[in-house]
């Protein structure tokens, strides 16, 4: 048919007429809408596939593994896309590729698509794309060699959060980091590079929870140690800022009670009650445009000729509660 390598060389039309259907039926079948028959849309996929497509398979049943691991923000999420995708044609399974590492990769050799609500490691990527060279593997929050990786785009927000405190005129800033946190490396480092940026000269402490520690503990041995004491406390999680203000400020000295807090994410953390909530300046996105992202690529599978990765971040935005105080000059 002397067809052209690359996707953007491949002629619908002669493949249309090859199949003897027209363009339009052709553009149906890639759009997956309904009103195509099942032989035809079988013919299409399978005539697509052999010039280097990855597109909807027959219409049948589609099969989801939700990869879950101990980390209650991600489980609740994930669950909440699995309901949502309640009202789709699909079988959907929860694993845990770290706890039973065998049951994991048995589920991807006969599934679809597999979603990460895990952290999954790139091994762990390769090693189920070795099983079955045709799953479609979607990351969500984190940053990895999946063929889709929807996420808040945390650079960004670790610079916005610089750009903040300086503007505030804080020149001594502690961040907080914990080990259950995922993408904490990137909002710190961006953060650190912005501050400097901005003010080479300006100090930066790090409070490292590892695991096993708790916040309390960890804060208390950092603030009976450091002198001078920092202007502000940056969290690089909601649910962080709300435990240290309800669990470790309440029985602290006068002192600590004028820093100035921020944090990163919506503040409705699930861990908490909404009606006890403390308002901090903060880095804000909304997880539903996260599962609303990944809920769109799950129904619309992307075709990927070269499996080049496809990365959706969304933006995240500064929002202002009064919690960092304007330091004098």
């Amino acid at each position: 048919m002397g067809m052209k390598n690359g996707i953007g060389k491949i002629n619908f039309k002669e493949i249309a007429r090859e199949l003897g259907i027209s363009v339009m039926t052709l553009y149906r079948v890639l759009n997956n809408e309904s009103s195509v028959r099942p032989e035809t849309r079988t013919r299409v996929t399978e005539a697509l596939n052999r010039y280097g497509f990855y597109t909807h398979k027959p219409a049948r049943e589609i099969r989801i593994i939700f990869d879950f691991c101990e980390h209650v923000y991600l489980h609740h999420y994930g669950t909440e896309l699995m309901q949502r995708l309640s009202h789709h044609d699909y079988s959907c399974i929860a694993t845990d590729h770290r706890k039973n590492p065998r049951k994991f990769l048995d589920a991807a050799a006969e599934s679809d698509i597999i979603v990460y609500c895990s952290v999954p490691e790139n091994a762990v990527i390769e090693e189920a794309r070795k099983n079955n060279p045709h799953i479609y593997q979607i990351s969500v929050y984190t940053d990895c060699n999946a063929d889709i990786v929807v996420s808040s785009d945390n650079h960004l927000g670790g610079e916005l959060a610089a750009e903040h405190l300086h503007s505030m005129g804080h020149r001594h800033v502690a961040v907080y980091l914990s080990d259950s946190h995922p993408t904490r490396f990137d909002r710190y480092h961006s953060f650190f590079a912005k501050l400097k940026w901005l003010d080479p000269d300006c100090r930066i402490d790090r409070i490292h929870e590892h695991s096993g520690d708790s916040l309390p503990r960890v804060c208390a041995q950092y603030f009976d140690s450091v002198q001078p004491l920092p202007t502000a406390i940056f969290f690089l999680t909601g649910g962080a800022a709300q435990k240290f203000h309800l669990e470790f400020l309440r029985d602290r000295p006068d002192a600590l009670r004028d820093l100035s807090i921020m944090s990163y994410d919506h503040p409705e953390n699930i861990e908490q009650n909404p009606e006890i909530l403390e308002r901090f300046d903060r880095i804000e996105f909304l997880p539903e445009e996260i599962l609303d992202w990944t809920e769109f690529y799950i129904v619309n599978r992307p075709m990927m000729k070269y499996r080049s990765p496809v990365r959706t971040y969304i933006k995240p935005a500064l929002r202002i509660a009064g919690s960092v105080r304007r330091m004098k000059s």
